[in-house]
C-alpha cells in the first residue's frame, strides 16, 4: 500500500514537472567556437540527464573493472570455504557412524580446503581412532599443542592414547600438564587425582584433592572420604617404616602413623583400617590406655578382626590366662557378634581352655546351629579337636569341611578380594574401591586343608572364578560325611575307626573291592534329596602320620 503511495507520489510530481515546462517554454543558446547551438529548454534538460548518467555508467564500470580481481579471489575462496565446511560435516557425521573410510576421506578434504587447524586437525585424529591408526592420531594431536588454542584438545587426545596403551608414566605428565593449564576442568582433576593415587603420590593426590575442594569440583562429603583414606594410606606406609627401623626413628614413624589414622578418624569416624593403624601405632608408642579405649570405642560400634588382633596383641609379655581374660572383657560389648566368638575362641585356644573355646563356638557349630560355620570358625574347630584330644581325624573333617564352608568377610573389589584392605584395587587400579563385606563368589581355600600356607587373614586372592554354593549345614558330629563329601574313590580299605565311620553304612565285606559308582542318596529329613554324587569312600585312622595327612589333603582339596 505504501510502495503505491509513494509510486503515485512520484508520477504527479513528474506531471506537475512536465505542465510547468509547458506553460513556461525557453531556449537554450550555447557559442562555442564560432558555432552557435539553439535548443529547447526541455530538450536541453533531457540531453543533460543522458549525458549524467552516461558518466555515472562509465564511473561504474571503470571501478568494477579495477576491483573484479578482488571480487574474484572472494567468490572462490568462498566457494572453497563452503565445500570445506561440508567436507567437515561429513566427516563428523562418518565418524559418528563409525565409517572410517569416509572419515579419512573427508577429514583430507577438509585439510585441503580449510585453513582451520582447530577443526581438521580434531577430524583428522578421529579418522585415525577410528581407523586404528594410532601413531597418526598422536601425530595430529601434537600437532594440536603447538597451538595455544587447540593446545588442551591435543592433551586429552594425547592422554586418552596414553591410557589405552597401558602407559601411565606418560599419561601422568600429560594430564599434569593440563591440569596445570586448566585446573578447574573436572576431566583433567579427576585424572591426576587417579593417577597419583594409583602411583601412591599419596602427598601429590592430596594436593589434588585440595585443588578440586577449591574449585568445588567434589562435594565436601566425597572431598573428606578421599582426605582420610590417602590420610590412612600414608598412616599405613609410615607404620611399614617404622617397623623396619629400630629405636627412636620407629618410634617417630609409629607416632606420625598415629597421629595420621587420628586425623582420618575424625573425618570418617570408625574407619576400620584406621582404627587398626590407630591402634598398633598407639600400642607402639606406649599408649596403651588410649589404644584400648579405641578398641572398645571400635568394637562397640562394629566389631572387625583388625581390631580383635591388635586386642590380643596389645600388651607385652602378657600370660595366656590373662590374654582369655581380657578377650571376655571386649566380647560383653558385642556378645552375640561373631567375630567376638571367635575372638575368645582363638585366645581360649592360646591358653589351652578347650571347653571356653568349644563354647564360644557352640553357636555356630552346635547341634541347634541356624547358619553354616565359617572358614575360620571351622579351622579354629579343627585346631580344638587335635589339641585337645589328639583326634587327627576329626580335625581333618573340619578342615575338610572349611574347604567348602562360606567365606569370612573380607576387602572386596572388582576382580580382588583381601583380608587386608588397600587404599587402591591392585587389580582394577581404582582409588577407594575395597569394601568390606562377604563376597557373593567363593573361592576354593588354596593349599591343603585348613590353609596350611597360613590363615585366612593371610590368604590374597586376585582370581575370580565360578561362583559355587556352600554346602549344606550338618551337625559336626558326623565325622565321616565331613571327611567323605566330595570326595571320590573306587576301593573300600578296611582299618577304619570307628570315630570316622560313625553314621555310615558299611560296606558289605570290608576288604572286597567296591564299584566306582556312586551310592544312592536316601532322602534327607526335610525332604531334599542329597547329593548324587555322594560316595562312600574309605575311612582313614585317626593318626595316619603326616604323609598320609598331606596325600589326602591333596586329593580333598579344590583344583581351580
Amino acid at each position: 500500500m505504501l510502495r503505491a503511495f509513494y509510486i503515485f507520489l512520484v508520477i504527479a510530481a513528474l506531471s506537475a514537472i512536465g505542465i510547468w515546462l509547458a506553460d513556461n517554454p525557453g531556449q537554450l543558446v550555447m557559442h562555442w567556437r564560432g558555432y552557435e547551438i539553439r535548443t529547447s529548454f526541455v530538450v536541453g534538460i533531457a540531453l543533460l540527464a543522458v549525458v549524467a548518467f552516461l558518466a555515472l555508467f562509465i564511473y561504474r564500470l571503470f571501478v568494477s573493472a579495477m576491483g573484479s580481481p578482488a571480487e574474484l579471489t572472494r567468490y572462490f575462496q568462498e566457494r572453497r570455504q563452503k565445500k570445506g565446511f561440508l567436507a567437515l560435516s561429513r566427516g563428523m557425521v562418518a565418524v559418528a557412524a563409525g565409517d572410517a573410510g569416509d572419515a579419512k576421506r573427508f577429514a583430507k578434504d577438509a585439510r585441503e580446503l580449510l585453513d582451520a587447524p582447530s577443526l581438521t586437525l580434531l577430524l583428522s585424529a578421529q579418522a585415525a581412532q577410528l581407523e586404528g591408526d594410532d601413531h597418526a592420531a598422536a601425530g595430529y594431536f601434537r600437532q594440536m599443542i603447538a597451538a595455544p588454542e587447540t593446545e588442551f584438545l591435543g592433551l586429552r587426545g594425547l592422554f586418552i592414547q596414553a591410557k589405552r596403551a597401558g602407559d601411565r608414566d606418560e599419561a601422568l605428565k600429560i594430564v599434569r600438564r593440563a591440569f596445570k593449564l586448566r585446573p578447574n576442568t573436572p576431566w583433567a582433576a579427576q585424572a591426576v587425582f587417579e593417577i597419583e593415587a594409583a602411583e601412591e603420590n599419596w602427598k601429590a593426590a592430596l594436593d589434588v584433592l585440595d585443588a578440586e575442594l577449591a574449585s568445588k569440583l567434589v562435594d565436601r562429603e566425597n572431598a573428606r572420604r578421599r582426605r582420610a583414606v590417602l590420610l590412612t594410606a600414608q598412616a599405613q606406609e609410615a607404620e611399614v617404616a617404622a617397623r623396619m627401623q629400630p629405636g627412636d626413628a620407629g618410634r617417630k614413624a609409629f607416632g606420625r602413623a598415629y597421629r595420621l589414622a587420628s586425623e582420618a578418624l575424625s573425618l570418617v569416624p570408625y574407619f576400620p583400617p584406621a582404627m587398626g593403624l590407630a591402634v598398633r601405632a598407639a600400642a607402639a608408642t606406649g599408649r596403651t590406655r588410649k589404644a584400648m579405649k579405641l578398641v572398645r570405642d571400635g568394637w562397640a560400634h562394629d566389631p572387625h578382626p583388625d581390631l580383635a588382633g591388635a586386642w590380643l596383641e596389645m600388651v607385652e609379655g602378657e600370660s595366656a590366662y590373662d590374654r582369655l581374660t581380657r578377650a571376655h572383657e571386649l566380647e560383653k560389648l558385642a556378645p552375640d557378634h561373631v567375630e567376638s566368638r571367635i575372638l575368645v575362641a582363638r585366645a581360649a585356644i592360646g591358653a589351652r581352655d578347650w571347653q571356653a573355646a568349644r563354647k564360644a563356638l557352640a553357636p555356630f557349630t552346635g547341634p541347634g546351629a541356624e547358619e553354616a560355620p565359617t572358614r575360620r570358625v571351622c579351622e579354629l574347630m579343627a585346631e580344638i579337636e587335635e589339641g585337645e584330644f589328639g583326634n587327627r581325624g576329626s580335625s581333618r573333617g573340619w578342615l575338610t569341611r572349611a574347604l567348602h564352608a562360606p567365606d569370612d568377610p573380607q576387602w572386596v573389589g572388582e576382580a580382588y578380594r583381601s583380608p587386608r584392605w588397600s587404599p587402591i584395587n591392585p587389580v582394577t587400579g581404582e582409588f577407594d574401591a575395597l569394601t568390606w563385606a562377604t563376597p557373593s563368589i567363593r573361592l576354593p581355600a588354596s593349599g591343603m586343608p585348613g590353609g596350611a600356607e597360613g590363615a585366612p587373614e593371610d590368604r590374597h586372592e586376585s582370581v575370580v572364578t565360578e561362583a559355587v554354593e556352600p554346602e549344606p549345614f550338618s551337625a559336626p558330629g558326623d565325622d565321616a560325611r565331613d571327611v567323605t563329601e566330595k570326595l571320590r574313590s573306587p576301593v573300600a580299605q578296611p582299618g577304619a575307626s570307628s570315630a570316622e565311620t560313625a553314621g555310615k553304612p558299611a560296606p558289605e565285606k570290608a576288604d572286597a573291592p567296591q564299584p566306582d559308582t556312586p551310592a544312592k542318596a536316601s532322602p534327607a529329613k526335610d525332604g531334599t534329596k542329597a547329593e548324587e554324587d555322594l560316595v562312600i569312600v574309605p575311612p582313614v585312622p585317626d593318626d595316619p602320620g603326616p604323609d598320609g595327612d598331606e596325600d589326602e589333603a591333596r586329593e580333598g582339596s579344590t583344583k581351580w
